[in-house]
């Protein structure tokens, strides 16, 4: 807990906006269910676990997390020193009555406290929302602090689209704190907490809503237990890791990692510098453990960050079975083999715009969708989607093509929706995704817009 108060304290020191994500057992198996979800576990700044059966859980795989860092007991203390620094939050969530109570309470409770401001927009789907609202409020109060109770994993999904562009220096989604904060709902007492079932008062006090939830996740705890016991090594010695950086002047730039990616050996593994696409073959690592996919993420979530395309390299079957068993089969890109890899990274070139195909004879419009359809070109392509249908009034039918997609996030959702209404909008005309992959039929499911969008089975 004091580490992450610190770490916010730099942030919000730094002026760089980040969001810190607070998982709990549901936000994972959420995130199993969801890529999306999965993605931004990934691509946030720091994660912390807000779940003692997640405690429980790393002790019993040998890989034990410190302490639990729950965001309702992560609140009051940064309440608390927010009052003394001086640093500005703003709340944002909750039901209307809920809100002003929590901030009214938060003001009684810790004096001196600045809330810059605090919003409750109405309810609607994320793809729905007032984003221009919301964040014109956000702009205005210019917050050192973002706390959004939107619930999970709608409040993270909002602010991974909309962190940077807000320019808060630390965002954080805290799901049911704010009724915590109004009294709306009661704290388990201090005895409760320290022995780990503090959820177990969470489900006396709302058992209709929260009974099907706990079984589901107590369910994936145990399921996700067996197979990683099975398949991630025990805390072992260093075996040795060898590594290797191919020609410096190769297109793209080639890593080679080899032995045991581990803990104890990371320090001594290459790492591409960052100033190209590049592309790590993991074909003669032998064994991976939990500290070995982080690093793995970080080095992804570091190109990710600076716009850069990459690539894993991955024919052996236990590493694969390991990335298969955490879900990060369907986040990480990676390919059989170099060659496929570098073609891979080949096609991450190509212009992102969605291209247009005519088949005039079926009074029909395709459209090639982009690998990656996601807030950064959703505008883009959805100027040129609706110019190539606007142009063509006779048309009935739009068909969109993922066939080489691989991502999406809510911003294209939004765009599906957008042209989908646009499409609706003329008699009789129709819209048809075909191709679809399974990381896109996730997301769109996890939304549940396949009804919406038309796609059946």
């Amino acid at each position: 807990m004091s580490e992450t108060l610190e770490w916010i304290a730099q942030r919000i020191q730094q002026r760089r906006p980040a969001f810190l994500i607070t998982a709990n057992l549901d936000f994972a198996e959420q995130a199993s269910r969801d890529v999306e979800l999965h993605r931004i576990l990934i691509e946030a700044d720091l994660v912390v676990c807000d779940g003692t059966p997640l405690l429980w859980a790393s002790r019993l795989i040998g890989q034990p997390l410190r302490e639990r860092v729950a965001g309702s007991d992560l609140v009051p203390k940064l309440a608390e020193r927010s009052a003394r620094e001086g640093w500005k939050i703003f709340l944002l969530g909750g039901e209307p009555q809920s809100l002003a109570m929590a901030e009214k309470n938060l003001i009684s409770q810790y004096p001196g406290i600045i809330i810059s401001g605090s919003y409750s927009p109405p309810f609607s789907p994320l793809h729905e929302m007032d984003h221009a609202e919301i964040s014109r409020r956000i702009k205005n109060s210019a917050p050192d602090i973002l706390l959004v109770a939107f619930g999970c994993p709608k409040q993270e999904k909002w602010i991974s689209k909309h962190y940077k562009e807000l320019g808060v220096p630390c965002s954080i989604g805290v799901g049911a704190t704010i009724d915590f904060l109004a009294g709306k709902v009661r704290r388990a007492p201090d005895f409760i907490g320290r022995l780990g079932l503090e959820w177990v008062f969470r489900l006396c006090q709302e058992p209709r809503r929260l009974t099907r939830r706990y079984l589901n996740d107590m369910g994936f705890l145990i399921s996700q237990l067996l197979r990683e016991k099975n398949r991630l090594p025990l805390p072992a010695s260093s075996l040795g890791s060898k590594s290797r950086e191919s020609v410096p002047n190769s297109q793209p730039e080639i890593i080679v990692w080899e032995g045991s990616l581990i803990a104890g050996n990371l320090d001594d593994l290459s790492e591409p510098s960052f100033s190209k696409q590049f592309i790590i073959d993991l074909s003669s690592v032998t064994i991976v453990d939990s500290a070995g996919l982080g690093h793995i993420l970080r080095i992804l979530r570091r190109a990710w960050e600076q716009g850069l395309a990459a690539c894993y390299v991955i024919p052996s079957s236990k590493i694969l079975s390991v990335l298969q068993m955490t879900r990060l089969d369907r986040v990480i890109p990676f390919r059989p083999s170099v060659k496929m890899a570098i073609e891979f990274l080949q096609g991450e070139d190509v212009d992102f715009l969605p291209e247009a195909v005519l088949d005039e004879s079926e009074h029909s419009l395709l459209m090639l969708m982009p690998q990656n359809l996601m807030k950064q070109n959703v505008p883009e392509c959805l100027r040129r989607i609706t110019k190539e249908w606007s142009k063509r009034p006779k048309l009935k039918v739009i068909q969109l093509d993922f066939s080489r997609t691989h991502s999406l996030d809510s911003a294209g959702l939004g765009l599906l929706v957008k042209c989908h209404r646009m499409v609706r909008n003329r008699p009789n005309a129709r819209m048809h995704l075909v191709n679809i992959p399974p990381n896109v039929l996730n997301v769109i499911r996890a939304a549940r817009l396949e009804q919406t969008l038309g796609i059946l089975g």
